[in-house]
């Protein structure tokens, strides 16, 4: 069995912004996947260097040192699951995305994928969907992410508050 984080629109200058609870949930996770807008080279490095193992894709409001080092779309393989990872980089209205990012990827088994920060899942056409939200605090919205067991049953799924 594997552990997941996933993580998306941290819109953070730096890794003090987010909540230490989620800090932990990072360091101790087998795998964290950050579904891109970190808008900051500190955070990202910081977080590279806090998960055991990173995966990551720009979002729409990156700068340019984020999207020459970080890929706009990847597929990973774990425990015999495809996992897709995407944030809408061309931006626009976040509400309704769902099949667009659904189209993005062929033969996966689970889509993560950020830019609307509401925390969400759902299944489109066999696919499963999760967008983890946003991994900062703001006004009366939690931080969120999701957290991904993956068995030989598949996919264990929750959405966690920080």
């Amino acid at each position: 069995m594997s552990r997941i984080v996933a993580i998306s629109d941290t819109h953070a200058k730096d890794i003090s912004a987010l909540p230490k609870a989620l800090l932990t949930e990072i360091s101790e996770a087998d795998i964290v996947v950050h579904c891109g807008d970190y808008t900051s080279i500190t955070l990202l490095k910081a977080l590279q260097t806090l998960a055991k193992r990173f995966i990551e894709v720009y979002g729409n409001s990156d700068t340019i040192d984020i999207r020459q080092e970080v890929p706009k779309k990847m597929v990973f393989d774990i425990d015999g699951k495809k996992i897709g990872v995407i944030h809408p980089h061309w931006g626009g209205e976040p509400f309704g995305i769902e099949e667009a990012i659904a189209k993005e990827f062929h033969n996966v088994d689970l889509i993560l994928f950020g830019h609307t920060h509401d925390a969400w899942t759902d299944t489109i056409n066999g696919v499963i969907l999760l967008n983890p939200g946003q991994a900062y605090s703001a006004s009366m919205e939690k931080a969120t992410a999701g957290i991904i067991t993956v068995g030989a049953k598949g996919f264990e799924i929750d959405i966690k508050s920080f």
